[in-house]
């Protein structure tokens, strides 16, 4: 049935989101949702496959759970020996900065085998194996510098955990597509216009910023923490950490540049890899990423699962859901934007406008309901 509905895109296609509501999150109710998309590949093409997620930073709790990959794994039919797990190395201090520490905390969250394919990071032992895509003419970024994987990689399968963003206002299929696919290199450039600076004023010295830097670009000065602009990557995970409120960044071009390159990364990933479907989770909707330690409470109840081949339509039907969710806690009411509320000086729907412009996808779609 169709549950809610828009107008076609601009060409005159219809992009179809599929829903599978909270309560039918089981192996019947996946292999429903996903039907329409198996195969994956044709059964002579022997290309690896890539099942792209996020396993969690270390203290995190919202990100999708193996029982639920698993569930996207067993119903796509995905074949033995040529699938594998993956992810990208980061540019802030945890877990995640080295492939190596990378694989054992995704083994510790219970992503491993023989339950599941390998977890292979995709760009190296440190995050400097890199395949190289020309954009086309319209975007600002000439040439995206992405995980060296996707070179020898036929099809991905992208599994998304919508939720808030502290940089991107929200994180879905375009967020995991432009930065979750991007080299260290690659996150560097994407970040290099939004670079945080200390407010003095606010500033305790309780130095709680200092370890979670990963290019130590924070330092002492006189009880207070100072920010080396030449030095500091703009991932912002001091923002996050900060009790205080004192660290910030000056939110106006640089936001747009920053989401726009964010965007056009993603169109550079699809251009390297055949992604035939996107999976968002509308689960535990935290306000912020799963790269985060502490990630908040849900925003809303949990909603269910999308399945799409279009980015920006699964991304929008996302956001439309949970902006029409009722509220938990304090946060905003049914009908606003929960993360801009949240967040009023970071609009998200840039990424789903700039990937709109530049022909990632549509923002024009229907969602259908998967029944019995």
């Amino acid at each position: 049935m169709i549950y809610s509905a828009r107008r076609s895109g601009k060409d005159g296609i219809m992009r179809t989101v599929r829903f599978l509501a909270g309560e039918r999150m089981d192996a019947r109710g996946f292999r429903a949702l996903l039907e329409p998309f198996v195969p994956v590949t044709e059964p002579d093409d022997r290309s690896l496959v890539a099942v792209k997620h996020h396993p969690g930073e270390e203290g995190n709790s919202s990100y999708v759970p193996p029982a639920m990959l698993k569930h996207v794994i067993d119903a796509l039919e995905l074949p033995r020996g040529r699938t594998y797990l993956t992810d990208t190395t980061v540019l802030y201090g945890g877990r995640r900065m080295t492939a190596p520490d990378y694989a054992a905390l995704a083994w510790e969250h219970g992503f491993r085998m023989p339950e599941f394919p390998p977890f292979i990071v995709a760009d190296g032992l440190t995050g400097t194996e890199e395949f190289h895509v020309k954009l086309p003419r319209g975007c600002s970024t000439g040439t995206a510098r992405l995980a060296g994987a996707l070179e020898k990689t036929g099809a991905a399968v992208m599994v998304s955990h919508f939720k808030g963003h502290l940089l991107a206002g929200f994180g879905g299929a375009i967020k995991h597509l432009g930065m979750g696919w991007a080299s260290k290199a690659g996150k560097i450039y994407q970040h290099s216009s939004v670079m945080p600076s200390v407010r003095a004023d606010r500033c305790t010295g309780c130095f709680l910023c200092l370890p979670v830097c990963g290019s130590s670009a924070i330092r002492r000065e006189i009880g207070k923490a100072m920010i080396d602009p030449d030095a500091c990557t703009g991932c912002g995970e001091c923002i996050g950490i900060c009790p205080f409120g004192a660290i910030g960044i000056k939110w106006n071009q640089e936001a747009d540049a920053f989401m726009g390159r964010m965007t056009e990364y993603a169109l550079a990933a699809t251009m390297a890899v055949r992604v035939p479907v996107y999976v968002n989770f509308l689960t535990s909707i935290s306000p912020d990423c799963d790269c985060m330690r502490k990630e908040g409470p849900p925003m809303v109840a949990d909603i269910g699962v999308l399945a799409s081949d279009d980015p920006v339509a699964i991304d929008q039907a996302s956001l439309d859901l949970v902006t029409a969710a009722e509220p938990l806690g304090e946060n905003a009411p049914a009908g606003c934007d929960k993360f801009r509320a949240a967040r009023p000086d970071r609009d998200g729907i840039l990424q789903l406008e700039t990937g709109e412009r530049i022909g990632l996808g549509s923002r024009e779609y229907r969602l259908i309901k998967v029944e019995e």
